[in-house]
């Protein structure tokens, strides 16, 4: 993924901020107003302190006199009624401004609640290539810290940017208008304000980028670690894990520390500049004031307005950082949203295909595929699955027999050749209508954080007999007890109600297998893909995992990747994989008669009696499945890797 969320020439990063506002969607209404009681509250407080300097020369002019004139009588009625009109103007601001901040507040929320959803949206439909090539902790960054900074910037924009720009302009008007020479003095800075904030906005921009990569690393190594800790624990490698993390918050210090300081000196810089121009006021106006050019009041106005418009331009001064920091942020979001999803995403299939019911003929006919251009995993790989059988896949490690499931399930496309199913090329029957037809059962158990039930469930799909609740739970319990997953809630302390996550929690690695054997039981599926499902169990749970997939297996075609060839010899075919190529395809009775690769990797690693047990399990394979199972895998307790 690219890390450029701007061009060179968007120095502040409105381009990108403006694609922000297309995307949230933000109520021009909602906005308006928000903007409109802004600049109410700050009309409000403008004109207070003019209201307050009239109220001055009623004072001055009821103590002492008008200028020139003897000490006259206080006018208490006006006086009276410049206090109240600045007490009911302070109110009015009062309400404007808790109205825009709880409108600002919903507005932003709702954005952020857009822009989560839009990301929600467009994760089922990208590539599975590219969420297994991104770092978890990116995509997590981007999903949730980036778009809440992203969203920071809609205050500044709609409240502080249009509110600060009225302030300027109002008090450079009324200054000018009451004495021009001050108002010259006081404007001296702006330029110089201009120039200062510009050169602090272009330097302080790399550090931001660096400081929100540095963050995403950051929580990616964080996620990793505590994914990974039984395993971190084992190795003894915290001193590793503490070297890595040391770096990466030395590199988000260095970025943080180096943002901020540039910004920072934008503040004491403004600061020390209209301390300056406060004193050269000072001296002027005082002049003005005892010459009789400037009367009390006015210059009590001046000097009020002053500080309005110092502060004005030192909040849009430092509005800039604020800005690119937000635009940081929202060209990672763009980056993400604009994500190619992959064509004919299943989530958005209208209706599934029609077909025909009982286990189906797939055909692998010339396939050919590569993850990276110019580089071949799968050569003109070629094989039949009749209906109802079950096919091996046996190989070396990098061979491609996992690359084959993937395939199958269209994670991704064949560069060449085509994967049929009943006659029917994949593409045409669309990733949602092929994958309604399978279940998988991976190396790797993967559960949801829920309950047992609930995992299970997962795998129940909606159909014209399980539309109730009623038929929902039925199926549900016959997918518990012909997974023989019972025999392990039995023991838990919930029951089917007992909480478990990806880590487990009080399940061993087999038996969160077999929980998925279970979700994939009641996907009652057509095909079935086992890519090493029984690897990381121990030998009670793998023989009820057997049993369960053999039960299984029974009605459907299932495709088996193994490394363990006790288990390849019984089905009903082996096609061996050598560099992405078929080299050899058969019975196992046929693959040892061939003296093949197979015969040879069975009689070098001396697999004992690998022939007979399969002679004396294939007979009739309804019966032998059926029948004694246990039998069955009881004999077979030779496993060598094919490695």
């Amino acid at each position: 993924m690219s890390e450029q969320t701007s061009s060179p020439e968007d120095t502040t990063g409105m381009r990108t901020l403006a694609w922000l506002l297309t995307q949230i969607r933000v109520s021009r209404p909602r906005m308006a107003a928000v903007s409109a009681l802004a600049v109410l509250a700050t009309v409000g407080t403008l004109a207070t302190p003019i209201i307050l300097g009239a109220a001055t020369n009623v004072i001055v002019d009821g103590t002492t006199g008008p200028v020139g004139a003897e000490s006259g009588a206080m006018d208490w009625d006006l006086l009276w009624t410049l206090i109240v009109a600045a007490a009911a103007i302070y109110l009015i601001s009062y309400v404007c401004t808790l109205t825009q901040g709880l409108l600002l507040t919903t507005t932003v929320q709702l954005s952020i609640a857009r822009l989560r959803a839009k990301v929600s949206e467009l994760i089922p439909r990208v590539p599975i290539g590219f969420t297994e090539s991104t770092k978890r902790g990116e995509l997590m960054a981007k999903a949730t810290t980036h778009i809440d900074n992203a969203t920071t910037v809609l205050g500044p924009l709609f409240v502080s940017l249009p509110t600060n720009l009225l302030t300027a302009v109002f008090t450079t008007v009324v200054l000018f208008w009451i004495s021009p020479l001050l108002a010259a003095i006081i404007l001296l800075s702006a330029p110089v304000s201009a120039v200062a904030a510009m050169v602090v906005a272009k330097r302080a921009k790399p550090n931001l980028t660096r400081q929100w990569q540095a963050t995403s690393s950051l929580s990616g190594s964080f996620e990793e670690e505590l994914t990974a800790r039984q395993m971190l624990k084992a190795y003894e490698a915290d001193d590793l894990v503490r070297e890595r993390f040391t770096t990466l918050n030395d590199t988000l210090f260095s970025s943080m520390r180096s943002a901020q300081w540039t910004a920072g000196t934008l503040a004491p810089a403004l600061t020390c500049m209209n301390a300056i121009v406060y004193l050269i006021l000072a001296v002027v106006g005082g002049v003005q004031v005892i010459n009789g050019d400037l009367s009390l009041g006015a210059a009590q106005v001046v000097v009020v307005f002053a500080s309005q418009l110092a502060g004005s331009v030192k909040e849009l001064a430092g509005f800039l950082p604020r800005i690119q920091s937000g635009a940081v942020s929202a060209g990672q979001v763009r980056d993400l949203l604009q994500t190619p999803a992959e064509s004919d995403p299943a989530v958005d299939a209208a209706e599934l295909p029609v077909s025909p019911e009982g286990p189906p003929r797939i055909e692998f006919d010339n396939v050919g595929f590569g993850y990276d251009p110019g580089a071949r995993v799968l050569h003109e790989v070629s094989f039949s699955m009749p209906p109802g059988t079950t096919t091996a896949i046996v190989g070396t490690t990098g061979s491609g027999k996992t690359t084959l499931t993937s395939l199958l399930q269209c994670f991704y496309t064949p560069d060449s050749g085509s994967i049929r199913i009943n006659g029917t090329d994949v593409t045409d029957l669309g990733r949602a209508g092929t994958r309604s037809m399978i279940a998988a059962v991976a190396q790797e158990p993967w559960l949801f954080t829920g309950s047992v039930g609930d995992n299970v469930a997962y795998g129940l799909r909606e159909t014209d007999d399980q539309s109730d609740a009623g038929a929902r739970e039925l199926a549900l319990a016959e997918a518990i007890v012909d997974s023989h997953v019972g025999q392990i809630v039995s023991v838990l302390p919930e029951g089917l109600d007992t909480t478990v996550g990806n880590d487990g929690g009080n399940l061993s690695a087999g038996e969160l297998q077999l929980v998925t054997v279970a979700r994939a039981i009641a996907a009652q599926p057509r095909i079935l893909v086992l890519d090493e499902a029984t690897s990381s169990a121990d030998p009670r749970t793998e023989l009820l995992i057997q049993r369960a997939l053999l039960r299984l297996r029974s009605r459907t075609t299932t495709l088996l990747v193994t490394h363990r060839l006790a288990t390849a010899a019984l089905a009903d075919q082996i096609v061996v994989l050598e560099g992405g190529r078929v080299v050899e395809c058969g019975t196992h009775r046929d693959l040892i008669a061939a003296g093949g690769s197979y015969a040879q990797r069975c009689e070098r690693d001396r697999q004992e009696d690998v022939s007979d047990v399969a002679s004396r399990t294939r007979g009739a394979r309804r019966a032998s499945y059926d029948e004694t199972p246990t039998q069955v895998l009881g004999r077979i307790n030779t496993t060598v890797p094919w490695e």
